[in-house]
Order: C-alpha cells, then sequence, then structure tokens
C-alpha cells in the first residue's frame, strides 16, 4: 500500500452533516497521501446549514458537497477504498454494501450535532465544531499510522481503536481570570466569543474569578450590549469550576488584574499556556455615569486589540513554546 493516495470514505445515515464534516477535514489535511468522500444509508439530500457554517469557520471549502446514497460508490467506476468508516451509530447498525478492494472498516461514531435543538443556536454551532475536532483528532492519528509497514491485522486494530479517541480536551479553550469576575474578565470572555465568531476562528473563551463577586457589573454588560456583543451566558463564577475532572480543559489561561496575577492559581488540568494582560479596574473610575461608562469602553477596546491579535494566531499549528513566547508579545503591545 505505499507509495500512492488513499480513498476513504465516511458514511452516515443522512449524510449532511458529520460524514460531510469527515470529508472536507480528511481532503484538506490529507492532500498527496489521502482522498476522501462521503455517502449515507439514507441522505437527506441536502447539507445541513450549521455544516456548511462550520466548514467556513474552519476556513474549509464549502462548495462541492452533496448528499448522496452510499450505492453510488458500489456500481462499476467508483473509487476503490482502502478504508470505510461510519461517523453515527444507526449507520454503523446497518447492513453495510460489499465494497470493492476489501477496506479496512471501523466505527468512529460521533454524538449528532444536527440533534441539538435548532432554538439553542449557540450550543448547536458548539455542537458542530466539537464534533469537527473529534474528526480531525481521528483522521490526524489515521494520516500519521505507517499504512505500508503494518500487517492487515495491526492496521484493522489501529483504527478501531482511532475511533475510540476523542479531540484534545484543551484545544483552543481560553480561560481569562480577575479576582471577582464581574468586569475586565467579563468584557474578555463575551468580547473573545464575539471576535471568535465574527472572524470565524475556533476559540472558545470562559471567565472566573479567585473571589467571585456573583454578580456581573451591569456597566460591564451595557458596554458589550451596546457593541453589538452576547452577554446572555455570562455569570460571575469561581475558578474551581475549572479544576474539577469534567471541567473543559485550557489551552491559555491569562490573568487581566494585578491581583490575581499575584495569587496562587490551581492547577490547571492540561498545564496551559498562561499571560498576564493587566488592566486597571474600571469600576474603580469615580466621577459622572458617562465617565465611569467611558472607563468600561477603553477597557472592552483595549482588550478587543489584544483579543484580535490572539485570534490571528496559527494556533492550531503552534507548540506551547511558540505560543508563549507570542502571548508574551502581546502582553507587552
Amino acid at each position: 500500500m505505499a507509495n500512492r493516495i488513499y480513498n476513504v470514505l465516511f458514511v452516515c445515515t443522512g449524510n449532511s452533516s458529520r460524514s460531510v464534516l469527515a470529508e472536507a477535514i480528511m481532503n484538506q489535511l490529507g492532500q498527496g497521501k489521502f482522498r476522501a468522500w462521503s455517502a449515507g444509508s439514507h441522505p437527506t439530500g441536502s447539507i445541513n446549514p450549521y455544516t456548511i457554517e462550520t466548514l467556513r469557520r474552519l476556513n474549509l471549502p464549502t462548495e462541492g458537497y452533496s448528499s448522496k446514497n452510499w450505492e453510488l460508490f458500489t456500481r462499476p467506476g467508483a473509487p476503490v477504498f482502502d478504508f470505510v468508516f461510519t461517523v453515527c451509530d444507526s449507520a454503523a447498525g446497518e447492513v453495510c454494501p460489499v465494497w470493492p478492494g476489501q477496506p479496512f472498516t471501523a466505527h468512529w461514531g460521533v454524538e449528532d450535532p444536527a440533534a441539538v435543538p435548532d432554538a439553542d443556536v449557540e450550543r448547536k454551532r458548539r455542537a458542530f465544531v466539537d464534533a469537527a475536532r473529534i474528526l480531525r483528532r481521528r483522521i490526524e492519528l489515521l494520516m500519521a499510522l505507517p499504512v505500508d509497514k503494518l500487517d492487515r491485522l495491526a492496521i484493522q486494530h489501529q483504527v478501531e481503536d482511532i475511533g475510540k479517541q476523542h479531540a484534545d480536551p484543551r484545544s483552543n479553550n481560553v480561560l481569562i481570570l480577575c479576582t471577582h469576575n464581574s468586569a475586565r474578565s467579563v468584557l474578555a470572555e463575551c468580547m473573545l466569543n464575539h471576535l471568535a465568531e465574527r472572524f470565524h476562528v475556533d476559540v472558545r473563551a470562559y471567565s472566573a474569578g479567585s473571589a467571585p463577586s456573583g454578580r456581573v457589573n451591569p456597566m460591564a454588560i451595557r458596554v458589550l450590549n451596546e457593541a453589538g456583543v452576547d452577554t446572555s451566558y455570562v455569570r460571575s463564577k469561581s475558578w474551581d469550576e475549572f479544576t474539577t475532572a469534567d471541567a473543559p480543559q485550557m489551552r491559555i489561561v491569562i490573568t487581566v488584574c494585578d491581583q490575581a496575577a499575584a495569587e496562587t492559581c490551581p492547577f490547571w488540568p492540561g498545564a496551559p499556556v498562561q499571560a498576564h494582560w493587566g488592566y486597571p479596574d474600571p469600576s474603580r473610575v469615580e466621577g459622572t455615569e458617562e465617565e465611569r461608562q467611558r472607563a468600561f469602553e477603553l477597557t472592552r477596546q483595549a482588550l478587543a486589540y489584544k483579543i484580535t491579535q490572539l485570534l490571528f494566531m496559527p494556533l492550531d499549528v503552534m507548540d506551547d513554546q511558540d505560543l508563549r513566547r507570542l502571548l508574551q508579545t502581546i502582553s507587552a503591545s
């Protein structure tokens, strides 16, 4: 099997979401070594709009996909596959066609992001991105296999084991800390999530505090909402929430107040890269309401400047040493 392109088919019942994401990701990563297609046992006939949105967010092509029946690939002239992966449980339980060429087959099940209610837009978007992350991780593991040096039994065991792998749980998660988690860290959390969505960058921000006040400063909410930023999900919470086994692991932890930077932080699972973006506390500014609001607006703008620099960093291909060095550059800007 050496020195040639391996053909891969991703199968899902509807061929509208997970299998299409896998097809797109493999064709981006596997150029020159892997070529991917997708199909379904009962295709919906159209691609889920959230699939297209997710591809756009991940800077992947959004054209050329179709929801099609897997029987298309059993006909004469169809590609002969080296690997066939089911990515949904219902497809895995169905009687598959007889694939020419005796490809390796395995189940790479991923929860259906389309099952998230349409009314919960943000949760649905995150579900699609999470599915893409899991598939990307498995595809990377497949591409790293020395396929030409392994016997068939070893390859079969490996592709089955890959199906049990999940995405790096700390991938591109950012935790922003301030003592009370009521102003600066909330401004940073909301601005980062807002700009990440605007720039189609796969980054998710959270915020917390060492001694949370229990309430978010109303002025922080006001200046965010006036900038068109969603604040419906924010609350003042303890950083202890992010030390539990089931908490999302962080790639980056940023302190935005000097007091939090000087405190002894908890042990963060995954050993994230840490940085300090110190800002004066706008809630301590005295004066008229207009002057206080202006202080919050300036803090929001200053944070947005650093956040924009962060979002344009190639996080997916950077090691921790390079990430730490570039975060220090941003801190000093």
